[in-house]
C-alpha cells in the first residue's frame, strides 16, 4: 500500500513536471514569437522610412534637374557637345578609376591597424560596388558605405570596427576636401564676387569637421559614449546606443596611430589632386576659361554638396550648383551642364562596372550555395 502511494505520488510529481515543462516551453516559444514579431515590425518600419526617404531624394533630384533643363537652350547644348575635344576625356576616365584605387589603398591602411590584411584589389572591387549603390540607389554615399561594410565584415567579422573605419575615412576625406578647397579658393580670383558666401559656407563645414575630429579624442569620445549609452537605456534602444558607443571608442583608438593618420591624409590629398586634374581635363576639353585652382575650388564645393543625402548620387542638385558657380565667371548654362555631364560620366562608368561585378558575384554566390546544399544533402543521405 505504501509502495503504491509512493508510486502514485511520484507519478503525480512527474505529471506536474511534464505540465510545468510544457508550459515553460510554450512560454519560451511565445516569447520568441513576440521577439520575432517585434523585430519584423521594426524591420518593416525601417524599410518604410527608407522607402519614403528614397522617394524624397528622387523627387528632389528630379525637381532640381527639371529646373535646370527647362532653362537650357537645346541648340546651345548641342553646340557645346559637338565642340568638345574628346581626346582629353580618357584621362578623366582614368582619373575616376585611379581615385577608387587610391581610396581602396587608404582603407586598407586603416584596416591594418588591427592586423586585418585585406588586399587593396579586393577593396577596390568593393569600392566599385559601393559606387554603384551610391549613384543608383537612394541614400547617397551612405548606401555605398553600407554595401562596403557588408562585404568587408564578411571577411573581418568585426562590424563596429569596420563601421569606425568608414566614419574615420569620411572624416579624413572631408578634412582634405576642405583643405584643398580653401587653398584653391584663396589662390583663385574666381570667387571675388561671391567671396563672403563661399567663405562662410566653408567655415561652417570646417567647424563641423573640427567637432567631428574632437569625437576622435579619448577625452571627448569616452564621455559622449557614456552619454549615448545612458540615453539609449532610458529610451529602450540599448542595442543602437551600444553600437554607437563602441564605434566612437574604435574611432578614438584609430586616432592614436599617427603613422596611419599621416598616410591616410597624404593619400586623401592625392585623391583630391587626381580627381581635380580629371575635372580640369574636362574643362580643357570644353575650352572653358577656368584655371586649375578655380576648378579645384568649384569641385570642392560640388563634392561637399554631393556628400549630403539630398538626391540619388547628387543628381540634379550638383548640376544646379555647377551652373550657379560657372555663371559667376561668365560661362553659359549650356557649357556648364555639358561640363557636369562629362565630368561625372566617368563616375557613372565606375558605378556601372561595380553593378556588373555585383550581379556576377551574387550569381556565383547563389550557385555555390546551391552546390553546398546539394553536397550536404548527399552526405546526409550516405550517412
Amino acid at each position: 500500500m505504501l509502495g503504491a502511494l509512493c508510486s502514485f505520488e511520484s507519478l503525480c510529481l512527474s505529471g506536474e513536471d511534464l505540465v510545468f515543462r510544457s508550459m515553460s516551453a510554450k512560454m519560451i516559444t511565445m516569447h520568441r514569437d513576440t521577439e520575432q514579431n517585434v523585430a519584423e515590425a521594426q524591420a518593416e518600419n525601417s524599410r518604410s522610412r527608407l522607402h519614403w526617404r528614397g522617394l524624397v531624394q528622387v523627387a528632389i533630384g528630379a525637381g532640381a534637374l527639371a529646373v535646370v533643363l527647362i532653362k537650357i537652350d537645346a541648340r546651345g547644348l548641342s553646340d557645346a557637345i559637338r565642340s568638345t575635344r574628346w581626346g582629353y576625356l580618357p584621362f578623366a576616365v582614368a582619373a575616376a578609376f585611379a581615385v577608387c584605387w587610391l581610396m581602396a589603398y587608404r582603407w586598407s591602411a586603416i584596416l591594418r591597424v588591427r592586423g586585418h590584411q585585406v588586399e587593396t584589389h579586393r577593396l577596390f572591387v568593393y569600392y566599385l560596388i559601393g559606387a554603384f549603390f551610391t549613384n543608383f540607389v537612394p541614400g547617397g554615399s551612405a548606401s555605398g558605405d553600407i554595401a562596403r561594410l557588408v562585404y568587408v565584415d564578411r571577411e573581418i567579422r568585426d562590424k563596429p570596427f569596420v563601421l569606425s573605419t568608414l566614419i574615420y575615412e569620411r572624416l579624413v576625406g572631408v578634412f582634405t576636401l576642405l583643405l584643398i578647397g580653401l587653398i584653391a579658393t584663396v589662390s583663385s580670383r574666381a570667387f571675388e564676387e561671391h567671396a563672403r558666401a563661399i567663405y562662410l559656407a566653408e567655415a561652417v563645414l570646417g567647424l563641423g569637421f573640427i567637432a567631428s575630429a574632437m569625437l576622435m579624442s579619448d577625452f571627448v569620445s569616452t564621455r559622449v559614449a557614456r552619454l549615448i549609452v545612458s540615453v539609449g537605456s532610458r529610451f529602450g534602444i540599448e542595442r543602437i546606443s551600444g553600437a554607437a558607443a563602441r564605434t566612437l571608442t574604435a574611432i578614438s583608438e584609430l586616432r592614436r596611430h599617427r603613422a596611419m593618420l599621416l598616410r591616410t591624409v597624404l593619400v586623401s590629398i592625392s585623391v583630391r589632386l587626381v580627381w581635380g586634374l580629371g575635372c580640369f581635363a574636362v574643362a580643357q576639353a570644353l575650352d572653358l576659361p577656368l584655371g586649375l585652382p578655380t576648378v579645384f575650388a568649384f569641385m570642392s564645393l560640388v563634392d561637399l554638396l554631393r556628400l549630403m543625402p539630398l538626391s540619388v548620387g547628387g543628381l540634379g542638385v550638383r548640376e544646379w550648383l555647377i551652373i550657379a558657380l560657372f555663371a559667376g565667371v561668365g560661362i553659359s548654362r549650356e557649357r556648364a551642364l555639358t561640363f557636369s555631364i562629362l565630368a561625372f560620366a566617368p563616375i557613372y562608368l565606375t558605378a556601372i562596372t561595380g553593378g556588373i561585378i555585383y550581379v556576377l558575384t551574387a550569381r556565383i554566390r547563389r550557385r555555390d550555395d546551391r552546390v553546398s546544399e546539394l553536397e550536404l544533402k548527399r552526405s546526409e543521405g550516405l550517412s
